[in-house]
């Protein structure tokens, strides 16, 4: 009886030094499947974000635009509300923003396409950008239209706070917002609807 107990306690004894053995080895293995998973659901935020701003998109439904003024680089300020009647090209970037900087370009080439005809663009730096940036990028390239500096943040927080640049906000004639482009712009679809604007 009594070696009947020793082999049990022996045994008893053996299973709890593997089961401590194999302890490590398990939480190693959860920890590292846990950075696995963690790692994945990054990566497909950060996919479902590269995709959903690479994608310009109707906004739900005509809105009124913000009825605010925008004060530009030179001083002059204008009002949205004073524009109805025309339409109106609100675009969001900053200087450390690499698509805002390739596409300047298209953008000022579309400006001077139309504005003889009534277009009026307002490019509104962010305002964690630098003002002294901004003004060296304005005047270096000659920037045609009209150049905000948003300070407080206050023109953001009036289109809804766009985190992501560049993103553009095209107002119809009647005041109202009816496009959307948010990351990089899709000129050709823009061209279109400022032109049936402008024919109106």
């Amino acid at each position: 009886m009594a070696t009947l107990r020793r082999k049990r306690t022996d045994r008893t004894i053996m299973a709890e030094r593997t089961q401590q053995q194999h302890a490590p080895e398990q939480d190693c293995s959860n920890a590292r499947s846990a950075r696995r998973l963690a790692l994945v659901l990054g990566l497909v935020a950060l996919m479902l974000v590269a995709v959903l701003a690479a994608l310009p998109f109707l906004a739900d439904r005509p809105r009124p635009a913000p009825r605010i003024e925008l004060t530009d680089i030179q001083g002059e300020a204008k009002s949205l509300a004073q524009l109805h009647g025309r339409p109106v090209l609100v675009s969001f970037w900053s200087t450390t923003c690499a698509p805002c900087l390739a596409e300047m370009p298209d953008l000022v080439a579309l400006h001077r396409r139309h504005a003889e005809r009534g277009l009026t663009t307002f490019a509104v730096a962010m305002r964690y950008d630098r003002p002294d940036l901004v003004l060296d990028f304005a005047r270096t390239r000659g920037l045609p239209f009209d150049v905000v500096l948003d300070f407080k943040g206050e023109v953001a927080r009036a289109f809804g706070d766009p985190q992501v640049t560049p993103t553009k906000f095209l107002i119809d004639a009647h005041g109202r917002i009816v496009r959307v482009y948010v990351g990089r712009t899709d000129f050709e679809d823009l061209e279109r609807r400022i032109a049936a604007e402008l024919a109106g």
